[in-house]
């Protein structure tokens, strides 16, 4: 394992954390606002705070993967097997311009082993094509690279894909 330095993971959990926690009592507050009061434009408010905790939590859970994975294997991308559930990140060189079919591909050939390798040790088979099993980070890595995050969480004797494709979409629009 190489040597790195997990200062700057630590510190991207703890804002995260500390995110999250403001979120959530700006949420506390808009609710006590908006309590009683029946108008669409409140229950709205109080789904774009629902969404602002969800997405920040998404954050907070993966900065916390980070630091477990630069703690464990020395580097910031890898995956991590346990309790069930895949986690972790890979980056891969998607040229520009790519074909939807050029960059599954491309995905696939960085990913699979990986992937196949921490199924079996959850004792279970993928249920789908590698791809499937990734969410793309926005922006770039200091070497031009595609940052995909990659999730996935055991059903019966199956790894299933934890991320929707309904989410997958939003990210790429």
């Amino acid at each position: 394992m190489s040597s790195i330095d997990l200062s700057q993971y630590e510190a991207d959990v703890a804002a995260a954390e500390a995110e999250v926690t403001r979120i959530r009592e700006e949420n506390a507050e808009l609710a006590e606002e908006y309590r009683g009061v029946p108008a669409e434009d409140a229950r709205e408010i109080l789904r774009r705070g629902a969404a602002s905790l969800a997405a920040a939590r998404d954050r907070c859970e993966a900065a916390r993967v980070a630091l477990k994975l630069a703690q464990t294997t020395g580097s910031p991308h890898g995956l991590l097997a346990k309790g069930g559930v895949v986690a972790g990140s890979v980056a891969v060189a998607i040229p520009a311009g790519s074909s939807s079919s050029e960059r599954a591909r491309l995905v696939e050939e960085a990913l699979s082993v990986e992937l196949t390798g921490a199924a079996r040790d959850l004792g279970v088979v993928l249920a789908a094509p590698a791809e499937r099993y990734t969410r793309e980070r926005p922006g770039r890595d200091a070497e031009g690279r595609t940052i995909l995050d990659v999730s996935g969480h055991v059903e019966g004797d199956l790894l299933m894909p934890a991320v929707s494709k309904a989410a997958k979409n939003a990210r790429r629009s």
